[in-house]
């Protein structure tokens, strides 16, 4: 980076800069900057290299400073520059900012269960805000484990859009549940690896209907952590009332079967909340469609939430927090932007929402809380970015 200073050559102070006669001032203030799979305590590099296999769980970068400031930072963002192998080119991984007081600043990149899709990387430096320069390393090679593992796996009502995570867990299920989802966690897979969800009824009130298939959808990992499989309802008619169960595979090997079963609603002893989502409205005013979403563009006139309360009493009490849980600078978290408490009574959908009142949301991660009689119920994520 170059700095530019006027200053009098009668009254020149020396520094630890280089001040050039025409009065500008040469500084770099990254002397070296290298990828490694491990460093010291105080973050200098112990082995050195620009290559690293699918199933590295760090991969650290080691920033050596030529100069150390307290007010100033130094910001490290994580790309993907091209990865045939997962169709993705300049993808931002994670990005990273820390104080410039120290001779090394060390960034880590720490891996999900999902195995790195081989191709090329890159680190790219930032100083007080300012390009510096770009560190290239490889993702390639044959990973020392690619058995997928299978675990956490739930059958829900409301998933996670942008992560397919799991925000409720239901081992008894309504029948008027319009689509019911089987969230599992995948680890150590590459991208390539096939899992299959099988959905079986196995017994119930459909007489002669028994261990049947009810549908059945395969899907590639991809990068993915959680892979969500939904199934919903024929029509109008809720679920066949009786037992099911879900069959996972990898590889079309079978890893695990989760059972649950599905009753009357009426059944179920309330309240609780289920089919919960964040959307927003596109299109115009005459010919609006809606689209569900869990990442939203800083300029969203309004971000929305819907929900469904299910079987509360009279005199249950919902309350709704809008909450900035971190922003993209890191300054502001579990910031508290809206609440309201509405009386609930048997069976209704829930719709809230936020307008931005300035140009822009703040981009970031936000969370949505929904407390029933005081106590949380459900935390549905997004994302403003």
């Amino acid at each position: 980076m170059r700095m530019n200073k006027i200053f009098i050559p009668a009254a020149l102070i020396i520094t630890l800069f280089t001040l050039s006669v025409a009065g500008c001032i040469n500084f770099k203030p990254i002397e070296q900057a290298v990828m490694c799979s491990s460093v010291t305590k105080t973050g200098e590099p112990i082995l050195i290299t620009d290559t690293f296999p699918p199933d590295i769980k760090t991969i650290f970068c080691s920033v050596k400073l030529s100069n150390t400031t307290g007010d100033k930072k130094i910001k490290a963002e994580w790309y993907i520059v091209k990865s045939d192998e997962a169709g993705l080119a300049n993808s931002l991984l994670n990005t990273e900012s820390v104080a410039a007081n120290a001779l090394y600043a060390v960034f880590a990149f720490v891996r999900s269960d999902i195995l790195l899709p081989r191709g090329d990387y890159e680190v790219r430096l930032y100083f007080d805000n300012k390009f510096i320069q770009s560190v290239p390393f490889k993702v390639q090679g044959e990973a020392t484990r690619s058995s997928a593992v299978l675990s956490d796996a739930t059958i829900c009502t409301s998933i996670d859009i942008t992560t397919g995570k799991p925000l409720d867990r239901m081992e008894i299920v309504p029948n008027n549940e319009p689509t019911l989802f089987c969230s599992v966690k995948v680890s150590n897979a590459d991208f390539g690896t096939k899992v299959t969800a099988r959905w079986i009824y196995i017994k119930g009130e459909l007489e002669g209907f028994q261990d049947k298939t009810l549908g059945e959808r395969a899907t590639k990992v991809e990068a993915r952590e959680y892979i969500a499989f939904p199934i919903s309802r024929a029509g109008s008619k809720g679920f066949p009332i009786g037992e099911y169960c879900v069959k996972l595979f990898v590889e079309d090997k079978e890893q695990l079967s989760v059972p649950f079963k599905v009753v009357d609603s009426a059944s179920i002893p309330g309240p609780y909340l289920s089919e919960a989502a964040t959307f927003t409205y596109k299109g115009s005013s005459e010919n609006q469609t809606l689209e569900l979403s869990g990442i939203f563009p800083a300029n969203t006139e309004t971000i929305y939430c819907k929900m469904k309360i299910n079987n509360a009493p009279a005199g249950t009490e919902l309350k709704i927090r809008w909450i900035i849980a971190k922003d993209a600078q890191g300054e502001v978290s579990d910031y508290q932007l809206r609440e309201q408490t509405i009386p609930v009574e048997g069976n209704m959908q829930i719709v809230d929402y936020i307008q931005r009142k300035s140009d822009e949301f703040p981009r970031g991660d936000y969370s949505i809380k929904f407390l029933v009689n005081g106590t949380e119920q459900m935390t549905v994520p997004f994302k403003v970015q």
